[in-house]
């Protein structure tokens, strides 16, 4: 049996919303966003998503996945780039869900048997290393011996596919409308996919970076960013 056919499957499952990664407790700033009545329909998701989320993921996250997918298993490579990625946290509350995130679904997989989790997520819990999602899902990845392209694929509708469902939760669209609205983003998300990775990783996406910021602050949260 070719083995194309399992690593699809097994990509559709940890790609699914319903995957317990502990993605669904954040919202990358639009709960701020949509309080300020700046993400308050369709359109305006739509440009939230092309003008923060995905050039976020390209730029930043796609960097650390790929690296982390052709580092792991190497313990000390992959402890590097952990550590490089807290060095990019430029908003503590993005730095938290990423590290929650990653512990989240690291528990998943070492409960599931996933190669290589229940070994990292040990050394998150010790402290020895920090459990960035960028890094868990590039371990993942490998662990479950899935192309780069399928590992890039899976994170960024994770990401776009997270945010559209945290819209759904804060009322600003219906679910058949975020179902159409994803549909229409599949253009820009494979233009995405096909650039080449970054050289370096870098994100400038200050809407979003604000309003995660300005979100600790306020009462009576959905999410916790």
């Amino acid at each position: 049996m070719s083995d194309e056919p399992l690593a699809m499957l097994r990509l559709l499952q940890i790609s699914d919303s319903a995957f317990p990664s502990g993605s669904f407790a954040f919202s990358g700033g639009l709960e701020t966003l949509a309080a300020d009545g700046l993400v308050t329909d369709v359109a305006s998701l739509d440009d939230f998503l092309r003008g923060q989320a995905i050039p976020r993921w390209a730029g930043m996250d796609r960097w650390f996945i790929r690296k982390a997918r052709d580092a792991a298993p190497d313990a000390k490579v992959l402890a590097d780039l952990d550590r490089f990625c807290e060095a990019h946290v430029a908003v503590e509350a993005l730095g938290e869900a990423s590290r929650r995130v990653g512990l989240a679904t690291l528990t998943t997989h070492s409960r599931m048997g996933t190669p290589g989790a229940a070994a990292y997520r040990a050394r998150v819990v010790t402290g020895e290393v920090h459990g960035h999602a960028p890094i868990v899902q590039g371990l993942i990845g490998s662990g479950l011996a899935l192309p780069a392209g399928a590992v890039d694929a899976g994170a960024l509708y994770s990401a776009v596919n997270s945010v559209a469902t945290a819209a759904i939760r804060l009322g600003i669209v219906g679910a058949l409308e975020a179902q159409t609205l994803l549909a229409g983003l599949g253009i820009a998300m494979a233009e995405a996919l096909a650039a080449e990775p970054p050289l370096l990783p870098s994100a400038f996406t200050p809407l979003a970076d604000i309003a995660v910021s300005r979100r600790a602050g306020q009462a009576g949260r959905l999410f916790s960013s």
